[in-house]
Formats: structure tokens, sequence, C-alpha cells
């Protein structure tokens, strides 16, 4: 499998998991799998190797390329800047629509919330 393809299909799964919205579920994951990496990918061939031509050979390029710890901590490290990105884009409207309202009229300014 070229270096290509391996960032494709990484690629590709960093954006069903950031479409769903799985980030959080997606690190866990990942951070417990890691380290069991290439026996994950012997025993995914084991297990699956009959049934690969029947299901496509799909599987088999996901398998090589995450039996790869490398490719785990290139689909981490995509995942948690974006998770960066959107806090700081939260946190950066959340700033705007303070900045927007104003401050608090009548009796809501005595009340601390």
């Amino acid at each position: 499998m070229t270096p290509e393809e391996e960032e494709g299909v990484i690629k590709k799964a960093y954006e069903f998991i950031s479409k769903h919205g799985l980030e959080e579920a997606a690190l866990l994951i990942l951070y417990s799998v890691k380290p069991m990496a290439p026996l994950g990918g012997a025993l995914g061939r084991f297990f699956l190797g009959p049934l690969i031509p029947f299901i496509g050979h799909r599987e088999e390029t996901i398998i090589t390329a995450f039996e790869q710890p490398e490719n785990i901590e290139k689909l981490i490290q995509m995942i948690e800047t974006k998770r960066r990105e959107d806090k700081e884009r939260k946190k950066e409207e959340q700033r705007r629509a303070a900045e927007k309202k104003g401050p608090k009229t009548g009796f809501r300014r005595f009340w601390p919330f």
C-alpha cells in the first residue's frame, strides 16, 4: 500500500468521524487500541480473510492502513486539531454574542446570572 493510499484511508476515516460527531468516542477508542494495532491487524486479517472476497477489498486496505500505530497517531492528531479549532470558534462566537447583547437593564442588572 502506498503512502498516498494510506493518507486517503485516514482522511476518509476522519471525514466519517467528523461528519457524525464521533470525535470523543473515536479518540477514546483510538488511544485504547493504538498499542495493540499490529496485533489487531493480524487478527482482523485472520477473521475477515475468508470473507474478503464476498465483502470487497476495501476492508483489507483499512486493516493495512490502521495496523501501523503511526497512522492511528495521524488520525488522532487530525481529530484533536479539529476539536481545538471548533472550541476556539465556539468561544469566539460566544464572545461576539456577549458583545452584541449589551449590558443588562432594568431589574436584571441585579441578578448575578
